[in-house]
């Protein structure tokens, strides 16, 4: 038995079009002649054998007199050396004129032999093009690899590589595009496989088009680019005239499609939010950089940089109020939810708006109320009345709590408490338990608290915001809000980074730093007495000095190399070392200054002999403690203390790396300092519980980061004790 069926491939002068009609049958052999009649259809009956092609034995068959969408009752007849056959079908007329466009693409951060592939791939063959997409993130292969910035600049002016990002100053090109979505992998073990894969998304696809043209990203960003994109690009052009599969870039898709280009994703967070409206309103300096390193920081950095922007904004904000308290809501919708604001001491207040007292709970110095229909990225002010009403949490009785959206019950026998309501997961809580009641909702306390608010609809954290302002009931014990914009300074957010001096190849440990680094230094080993050092311009031109720092006995060609640099430029000296004799390990750093802060590479020279028989560790953590305990309302230091074997100063950071519960308990998150040659340094932490913390117990480790070089303390556990 034969089948056939319509596709959407053209054959054929664009003046003359024939629709491809596919021919299959297991039992066909030796040369295959075919053709197609119906309606209105025409095919040759004499013509030569019928063509085997990606998708069978093609026949080519003019549907001129039909318009496309068509369904046309056809009959094919198919003759070779088993004999003839025939079947009946149904020929979808086509629409001929589309456009598939192939998009190759690779992530600026993807490992560097996987941009250098992609990058030798569009150098053997003209044909392919990609887009490198988070050119943001480019600078660790745009700095390793200063010498390739002439051949990437020439491909994106030749318009075969397109920047897809946040726009940057590592190659100084605006980007048509934010963000460009991955796509599977072109896996074939043929290029008629490979072919038939790139059609059936075409079809999968179409419908969805608002013009004739498809884009097909082809890969995940990280991955080798695939060699069949571009066999596919010459193949398919020499047998099919529509649709055309060509390599391409996004640009190519929306400007030739006439695509509407999508707008750049929108940062609906409350520190955006926040700080947006507080730019707008009191002519503060919108947080870029803070909000750019927050998005590619370690979630940590990014919570913690994030939270100073909301502290500022809303310290900006709430100035210009003059109110107990002032309740925020970032989101696009408005929001009933309990707010807690925390006074400096405990005192006996009620929440009132315009003069209506609302629900309240005075908890030690934490005042929690319900704010009710705060208006979509907007605020509410609301006043604290000191009365002498008990508003905290009262004994209750029994094993169950409740509010207006939910019942929390406990079975002592089964240990699984259940929610009623939506289906949730249950809290983590075995007993005995306790359960209390307030005027704002009801808690469960076990090896865990829970907490039911009422008249809110859902259990999480609430996306309300509540910040005291100037009438506060305390106000004489709290520093002004002028003073608190005078600390924070001009900006809603940091400007710099945190801990410096900066590692030149950052990118080992952490993202980019903030602010960017319009400037380089990188150190090369040549030989065991022969350095390159190689500074670079990754913005404008760029005046500086290089700075060599040799340990004690050594000497070298040269230690000062002022350099100026243009815009994308770069230089490279060589120097010669003079080493000790006295075995060991050495580390020769390079210092880039002219920047805001110094930026530094460093490299670690073993001298002959050390280290051969009796290993011994440059760098170790000598003492760690096991843990960390606090009250609410103390503090503590975590200490870690570093010890080095090397003959010369390690310049160190460290980072304390603990679960999302304990953020606000220990900082800061990273710390820096120098560990002197042969000698010891100790980094401290501090381990602080506000007087309203719960009890707990959460594992940390402090990893610290020299060079290449990374340590991990054992776990450390942080306490709240009860």
């Amino acid at each position: 038995m034969i089948s056939a069926e319509s596709t959407e491939l053209f054959v054929g002068p664009r003046t003359a079009l024939l629709q491809v009609v596919r021919v299959t049958s297991p039992a066909l052999a030796g040369p295959v002649h075919a053709h197609v009649s119906g309606p209105g259809l025409h095919s040759p009956r004499h013509g030569g054998s019928a063509i085997a092609g990606p998708f069978g034995y093609e026949v080519a068959v003019d549907v001129s007199e039909h318009s496309p969408g068509s369904v046309v009752p056809a009959q094919a007849v198919v003759r070779s050396a088993a004999g003839e056959d025939s079947c009946t079908f149904s020929l979808v007329v086509g629409s001929p004129g589309w456009t598939v466009h192939l998009v190759g693409q690779v992530a600026a951060d993807a490992p560097f032999a996987v941009l250098r592939a992609h990058l030798d791939l569009a150098l053997t063959d003209p044909a392919y093009r990609f887009a490198v997409t988070s050119i943001e993130l480019l600078q660790p292969y745009w700095d390793t690899f200063p010498q390739h910035r002439s051949l990437l600049l020439r491909l994106i002016s030749e318009g075969r590589v397109e920047v897809v990002g946040s726009e940057s100053n590592v190659v100084g090109v605006t980007p048509l595009l934010s963000s460009l979505p991955s796509g599977p992998a072109l896996a074939a073990s043929s290029l008629g496989e490979a072919e038939r894969a790139v059609y059936s998304r075409f079809l999968a696809s179409r419908s969805a088009a608002s013009s004739q043209h498809v884009m097909l990203p082809v890969g995940p960003p990280r991955s080798m680019p695939s060699p069949w994109m571009t066999a596919i690009h010459h193949d398919w052009s020499k047998r099919y005239t529509w649709p055309r599969i060509i390599c391409s870039l996004p640009r190519d898709y929306y400007v030739r499609g006439s695509v509407p280009v999508p707008p750049p994703p929108l940062d609906d967070s409350p520190a955006a939010v926040f700080a947006s409206h507080a730019s707008q309103l009191t002519g503060a300096v919108f947080p870029d950089a803070a909000l750019a390193r927050a998005a590619a920081a370690h979630p940590r950095e990014a919570f913690d940089l994030r939270s100073d922007v909301v502290s500022r904004s809303l310290a900006a904000l709430t100035s210009t109020v003059d109110s107990s308290v002032v309740v925020w809501n970032a989101s696009s919708v408005p929001c009933t939810d309990v707010v807690s604001v925390h006074l400096p001491a405990a005192r006996n207040v009620h929440a009132a708006f315009d003069g209506e007292p609302l629900p309240t709970l005075v908890d030690g110095a934490a005042v929690t109320f319900l704010a009710r229909d705060v208006p979509a990225v907007g605020w509410r002010t609301y006043a604290l009345v000191e009365d002498t009403v008990d508003h905290g949490w009262k004994r209750g009785f029994g094993n169950e709590i409740a509010s207006t959206h939910y019942v929390l019950s406990y079975d002592p026998i089964a240990s699984l408490a259940a929610v009623d309501g939506p289906a949730l997961e249950a809290p983590r809580l075995t007993g005995p338990v306790s359960v209390w009641h307030s005027e704002v909702g009801e808690k469960m306390a076990g090896s865990s608290t829970f907490t039911l608010w009422h008249e809110v609809d859902h259990l999480g954290p609430s996306s309300l915001v509540g910040v005291l302002g100037s009438r506060s009931p305390s106000a004489g014990s709290l520093p002004s809000v002028a003073a608190r914009l005078s600390v924070a300074g001009p900006s809603l957010g940091p400007v710099s980074p945190a801990v410096t001096p900066v590692f030149a190849r950052y990118w080992l440990h952490e993202s980019a730093p903030l602010g960017g680094l319009a400037a380089n230094v990188r150190l090369e080993v040549l030989g065991p007495a022969r350095l390159r050092v190689v500074a670079m311009s990754d913005g404008p031109d760029f005046e500086g000095v290089v700075r060599l720092v040799l340990p004690d006995g050594w000497s070298a060609s040269w230690d000062s190399l002022p350099v100026s640099l243009p815009a994308g430029g770069y230089v490279t000296a060589e120097v010669r070392l003079e080493a000790p004799r006295t075995p060991g390990c050495y580390p020769v750093r390079a210092i880039l200054a002219g920047l805001p802060f110094e930026v530094y590479d460093v490299v670690l020279l073993t001298v002959p002999e050390w280290d051969s028989e009796d290993p011994v560790e440059v760098l170790w953590v000598a003492s760690s403690p096991s843990a960390v305990s606090v009250t609410p309302g103390s503090s503590a230091t975590l200490r870690v203390v570093l010890a080095s074997s090397a003959h010369g100063d390690l310049p160190v950071q460290a980072r304390v790396l603990s679960p999302r519960e304990s953020w606000e308990l220990v900082g800061p998150f990273c710390v820096g300092g120098v560990v002197p040659g042969q000698g010891r340094l100790a980094l401290d932490f501090t381990v602080s519980a506000p007087v309203w913390a719960e009890p707990g117990s959460w594992p940390a480790v402090v990893r610290v980061a020299v060079g290449e070089l990374v340590r991990t303390t054992a776990v450390i556990r942080l306490e709240v004790a009860g």
